[in-house]
């Protein structure tokens, strides 16, 4: 006779592999690893931008690899559950995807900021990737730097990750299918 086992019972069971394991691993492994809930695991490594301040507000960007669209809201929550970037208070969120032949964006409540995302990883040569911006806001309006903060920490997370491909290769890309 076969016994239900539930998932908070094995989570018990296995906490003291998990906790040695993701001890030894590097810090961006250890945020896919050691996700505090099943459900919330990404199977990709997440590259993170630094925190850019500028006048009170803070930007940071995360950038991963995205197979499919659909795959989007486990990969925004699963960046919500992670303990050591406190996103869950951020003011904004912002993100753009390009996937399986399919783009999207969200301005998260800064207008216009989803499509610089967007643009940003169609010039950049970018495909199968998602890149998510945060900012908390430190009570000072920044009028057109908010937008060089935010493309200057996507940036980043996408060159961290190594999905920003050379110009002269996105331009080849881009003639080819201008002639198609």
């Amino acid at each position: 006779m076969r016994k239900n086992i539930s998932m908070a019972y094995l989570r018990y069971m296995l906490r003291p592999q998990i906790r040695l394991f993701s001890s030894t691993c590097s810090p961006s492994t250890r945020s896919v690893i050691g996700s505090p809930s099943p459900n919330a695991i990404w199977p990709h490594i997440i590259h993170d931008s630094a925190r850019l301040t500028e006048r009170k507000s803070v930007f940071y960007a995360q950038a991963s690899i995205l197979p499919h669209p659909a795959q989007l809201p486990l990969f925004l929550d699963h960046l919500r559950s992670l303990p050591h970037t406190n996103v869950k208070r951020a003011t904004h969120c912002m993100y753009a995807y390009r996937a399986v032949g399919v783009a999207g964006q969200s301005d998260g409540g800064e207008g216009g900021s989803g499509d610089r995302l967007a643009r940003l990883l169609r010039l950049g040569g970018c495909e199968q990737v998602v890149v998510v911006v945060w900012r908390w806001y430190g009570g000072v309006k920044l009028g057109s730097d908010r937008w060089k903060c935010i493309s200057e920490v996507a940036k980043e997370a996408l060159r961290v990750g190594g999905f920003l491909v050379k110009r002269e290769e996105a331009d080849a890309r881009n003639k080819t299918r201008k002639k198609k």
